[in-house]
């Protein structure tokens, strides 16, 4: 082989000698191998050939021990197996030699690795092998000590095959390279394109990298079957995500790379009974839903998940939303609850003074407009603040204590947050877009007064208008507000964990009311008492966020469970407590000897918590200790990146660990009905925790398309192997529960993070049902009803894949008013997410939250895709 390299050299050289690189010549066949100079009109032609010349023979057959250079050399041996029947004779083949002789090279003849070898003890020749290191791909095919064919080399640079694509590749333009496949893929006749002939460069983007499939996005590798990603671009049509240009790209409908065509699998023609030919359909369905995965990406750079910043998007863009029309929209109505009236929140409305403060924050901004704004009336603000408080208080983790609230004391920046929360809790459009620039403009007033008094990063108001306007931004549905919400959440962060709030407190023995307090020291001690509680419920709230914010968005979380050190907070109704004298009752009938537990007591010990009823807040310890457990799920996932497979050590410790978080949590999700009286939100997300314990939510997101092409295509065939074990069962299992726990949820509950679980939930099954196209059926078709409670029949399928796995729905078309819908229709699975976000919302003909419809509009373009609906193509067996 270092002889077939100086023959290649003396080419070369004589080659560039003869054709001046400074001038176009018109060549009739472009791709030239420079090792035997075979000619290939496409460079994908002469890419499969370089592959002969290399002894890696990655394609190795599964029935004998024969292996090979190319897939397609690979897939007609073993059409060969099926020909020939299980009683032909196998004929053994030895290992080829790492090094042949040079006599053996010159006659392309066999060689032995004894010296001398066989061949030249029987012509009586010298028997010589290159001194150095058996070639390999990454390696020079041989250097300047080799044998000397002439002096037109010896000054040459060694060439690795990889190079020679290299080379091939760099040797044309872009524009050129394209012009080149349009008219050698589009037309039959005419003369060959003329390129512009370029020096290649002399150093390898494969220096140090001997395996020959190379990590995809470092540099094209001619050698590895996967092409090189490509995304699409609405105005650029295709462009490539690397820095380099190959005319290896998937063009479709231009180019057809017979490499990644496996002619296996293509069923022999058989002959029905009325003679005419049918054609088997294909077992791998899989395989032709690749080329969905640029639709697939292109779906979602419509999608809230991918944003591309223009030069147009900047501060207070929407500022023209501030001017409503009061006269153009409904009437505003609080919601409707028996637990509570407007006479509950008298000390939380706006008056006057508080309405011209906020204008007065407005014009003080930079980009705030300088006409008159037609801002809404006190009588619209005072509605849209009423809808916040009620909802707040049925919020497990509320923020504000409502009772001792002053709207006529708060920061104007805290007030405005209020607002921009309940505008997005109300179903009118403009009064949406109202609340999002209400969101900008908190998180610019609020960044300005921390900036002018440092010491106010630990005023407690501030941090919750902060903290509403993260939650607020993060789900608005808005990728601008979604992408500053998120990286806006590490300073409070920071701030509050630098402040001790996040640290065990002193104790509150000054703040404990007795009977002998007066009323000014008793009021006193419950407004001090419930600030103390406030920042407590406040880090609660923040660390909830940023659970939602790690899971929801695929980032590592910023607050660890076990920097909770202080206690548990009180019981709710003490919190609830209207006054200060309600207060003071309600706090000393729960008083105990033992002092409340701290996060980590409760987590270790749950049953804890049924002692603990009239003490603490169990709704609210419940749900922290639920989102607790995602800091250990998101730590599994990433050490089952970092350790090998052949670390055996560490996969046991990974299954150890898996294995027990699994079992806490499963004991855990028995006790929450029992803590928690309105726990579906509680359980909707704990359901869908136990799924991405066995199936990772960036693995669906690459496979839906949202990393590029290439992503989807690698993600397509781990897929195909996941589908086939029990922890893909009981992810879709857990995929169903969680959209039967969205289907309970009260009205206009389906908001923000549940939004994103439903979203998620639905990309499982989707995918599941996608790759039950490829795997053979359970003989068992009784149906396995993903979303109902737990039976036998679902216990059988997630340990053996027993059934056939599908959704339970309502359709009053049908008989009993029930409709089973297996997985494999996997467009109706994609629906039924869809539906549940629509039923949700009480308003039919409203507008859903942008979050939602853009949710809604993204599982829309996946179910359109033509592979999405591959699956339900009839197999026919044998006749």
């Amino acid at each position: 082989m270092d002889a077939l390299l100086h023959a290649v050299e003396s080419s070369q050289s004589s080659q560039t000698s003869s054709q001046p690189t400074s001038t176009r010549t018109i060549v009739t066949s472009p791709h030239v191998c420079r090792i035997c100079q075979r000619t290939y009109d496409r460079a994908d032609h002469l890419n499969r050939h370089l592959k002969s010349h290399q002894n890696a023979r990655m394609h190795k057959c599964t029935r004998c021990p024969k292996s090979f250079n190319r897939a397609d050399l690979l897939n007609r041996h073993q059409a060969g197996h099926d020909r020939r029947g299980p009683d032909w004779p196998m004929i053994e083949r030895t290992d080829r030699v790492a090094v042949a002789c040079s006599g053996c090279v010159l006659a392309k003849a066999k060689c032995q690795d004894q010296r001398p070898c066989t061949r030249c003890q029987k012509k009586g020749l010298s028997c010589e092998t290159p001194s150095g290191p058996p070639p390999t791909s990454s390696q020079p095919l041989a250097d300047s000590n080799s044998f000397d064919f002439g002096d037109s080399q010896l000054n040459q640079e060694p060439i690795t095959i990889e190079t020679q694509a290299q080379q091939n590749y760099n040797s044309y333009s872009i524009d050129s390279g394209i012009q080149e496949i349009v008219s050698v893929g589009l037309s039959t006749s005419g003369s060959a394109p003329v390129h512009q002939s370029h020096e290649s460069p002399r150093r390898s983007y494969f220096e140090g990298d001997s395996a020959i499939g190379l990590t995809p996005g470092i540099g094209y590798n001619p050698f590895s079957s996967t092409m090189v990603d490509t995304t699409f671009d609405q105005n650029m049509g295709f462009i490539p995500q690397d820095a380099f240009f190959s005319q290896d790209i998937d063009f479709g409908m231009w180019d057809i790379d017979l490499d990644n065509i496996d002619f296996s699998t293509f069923g022999p023609v058989s002959t029905t009974d009325n003679g005419q030919n049918s054609m088997q359909a294909d077992p791998n369905p899989h395989q032709h839903r690749q080329s969905d995965a640029s639709k697939r990406y292109a779906a979602f750079e419509r999608s809230p998940w991918v944003w591309k910043p223009t030069h147009k998007d900047q501060g207070m863009n929407d500022h023209h939303n501030l001017n409503l029309n009061e006269d153009a929209i409904p009437s505003v109505l609080s919601p409707n609850s028996g637990a509570y009236s407007s006479d509950d929140f008298s000390s939380c409305s706006i008056g006057q003074k508080q309405r011209d403060q906020i204008l007065a924050l407005l014009f003080s901004l930079r980009h705030s407009p300088i006409q008159a704004l037609q801002f809404p009336s006190l009588s619209l603000l005072n509605s849209i603040a009423q809808v916040y408080f009620v909802q707040e208080n049925f919020k497990l983790d509320n923020l504000i204590h409502t009772a001792t609230f002053e709207a006529s004391k708060a920061l104007p920046q805290l007030i405005i947050a209020i607002l921009s929360a309940g505008c997005s809790s109300i179903s009118v459009d403009s009064i949406w877009k109202m609340g999002i620039a209400l969101q900008e403009v908190t998180r610019l007033t609020v960044a300005n007064y921390w900036e002018e008094n440092n010491s106010n990063t630990r005023n407690l108001q501030a941090l919750q208008a902060f903290m509403i306007c993260l939650d607020v931004g993060l789900w608005s549905g808005i990728r601008r507000n979604m992408e500053i919400a998120e990286s806006f959440g590490q300073p409070l962060i920071i701030m509050m964990r630098r402040a001790g709030a996040f640290a065990a407190r002193d104790s509150l023995t000054t703040y404990i009311p007795t009977h002998e307090d007066s009323e000014t020291v008793l009021e006193a001690k419950w407004t001090k008492w419930a600030e103390i509680e406030s920042f407590k419920r406040l880090v609660l709230h923040l660390f909830i966020h940023d659970t939602h914010a790690s899971a929801g968005l695929q980032k590592p979380p910023l607050i660890v469970f076990s920097e909770l050190k202080f206690p548990l907070p009180v019981a709710r109704n003490i919190w609830l407590a209207k006054s200060a004298v309600q207060w003071r009752t309600l706090f000393l009938s729960s008083q105990t000897e033992k002092p409340l537990p701290t996060f980590l007591d409760a987590m270790q010990s749950p049953n804890l918590l049924l002692e603990l009823s009239s003490q603490a807040d169990i709704g609210l310890t419940t749900t922290v200790i639920v989102h607790g457990y995602w800091g250990q799920i998101w730590s599994l996932i990433e050490a089952r990146k970092f350790f090998p497979d052949s670390k055996r050590t560490h996969q046991l410790w990974l299954h150890t660990s898996h294995t027990e978080i699994y079992q806490d949590m499963c004991s855990l999700l028995s006790l929450v009905p029992s803590l928690i009286p309105d726990c579906t939100e509680v359980l909707l997300i704990f359901e869908l925790f136990q799924m991405i314990l066995h199936v990772t939510l960036e693995d669906l997101q690459r496979f839906a398309g949202k990393f590029g092409e290439e992503e989807a295509r690698k993600a397509n065939e781990s897929f195909a192997i996941w589908a086939t074990t029990q922890e893909a069962r009981i992810a879709i299992w857990h995929a169903g529960q969680v959209l039967r726990a969205a289907r309970q949820l009260s009205p206009a509950k389906l908001r923000g993070f549940t939004a994103i679980a439903v979203y998620f939930a639905a990309l499982a099954l989707w995918i599941y049902g996608i790759m039950l196209g490829s795997m053979t059926p359970s003989p068992n078709r009784s149906p396995v009803i993903l979303n109902d409670e737990e039976s036998i029949i679902i216990k059988h399928f997630r340990s053996s894949g027993q059934g056939t796995p599908g959704l339970e729905l309502t359709n009053n078309n049908v008989d009993q008013g029930r409709e089973f819908v297996e997985l494999s229709d996997t467009d109706k699975i994609l629906n039924v997410a869809r539906e549940i976000y629509r039923n949700n919302f009480p308003v039919v003909d409203g507008p859903l939250p942008p979050l939602v419809d853009n949710l809604g509009n993204l599982l829309r373009d996946l179910g359109d895709l033509p592979g999405s609906r591959v699956s339900r193509a009839p197999s026919k067996g044998p006749a």
